[in-house]
């Protein structure tokens, strides 16, 4: 289950660094069962914007990526997950990750990338339905002009002021940048 994973990765968030990282657990993307003794083969039953909303959980929070499915047998999507640098580079470099606000299904969580100006934001939804989800920057200290790049689709998306908002998908997620001026 994808969804206590939230709640687990904010107690942690406060402890972890150097030596000590919230460990969410495997990550079943891909092919988890081969053949016997218990159960058929089979892949994920994560649909894929579920799998990309786990792999943006795991790499804000800096889980360990442990993946549990056969690497031969990955699916092209299953590759663009595992393998996408801007987003692995947020698990790997990311630093004083933490979820910055809970409301109605919707999370932010945000990290800062060390001796830079920028700040990984991630959004979340957990509603059946697409909605909004909305960060005010000024919580980051970003009072001018700023640069918003998605990181999963290695787009700059234009420069925000104020606040930045975006849709996203039921049980979705977005990963992004935020460089202050």
């Amino acid at each position: 289950a994808l969804v206590p994973m939230f709640k687990q990765a904010a107690g942690w968030a406060p402890y972890a660094g150097k030596g000590h990282w919230p460990n969410l657990d495997m990550i079943p993307i891909g092919k988890l069962s081969k053949r016997g003794p218990v159960g058929q083969e089979r892949y994920s039953r994560f649909s894929p914007v579920e799998e990309r909303t786990m792999m943006t959980l795991w790499c804000i929070s800096r889980s360990p990526l442990i993946l549990g499915g056969n690497l031969p047998e990955n699916r092209p999507g299953d590759l663009a997950l595992e393998t996408n640098e801007e987003v692995l580079r947020v698990n790997q470099k990311g630093a004083d990750s933490r979820q910055l606000s809970r409301d109605h299904g919707a999370i932010v969580w945000v990290s800062r990338m060390p001796g830079t100006k920028t700040w990984n934001i991630a959004f979340f939804n957990l509603l059946d339905t697409a909605q909004n989800v909305k960060l005010d920057l000024s919580a980051l200290g970003i009072t001018a002009e700023a640069p918003v790049r998605d990181l999963w689709i290695h787009k700059n998306l234009g420069n925000f002021s104020g606040s930045f908002m975006q849709a996203v998908l039921p049980h979705g997620s977005a990963l992004f940048s935020v460089t202050a001026p």
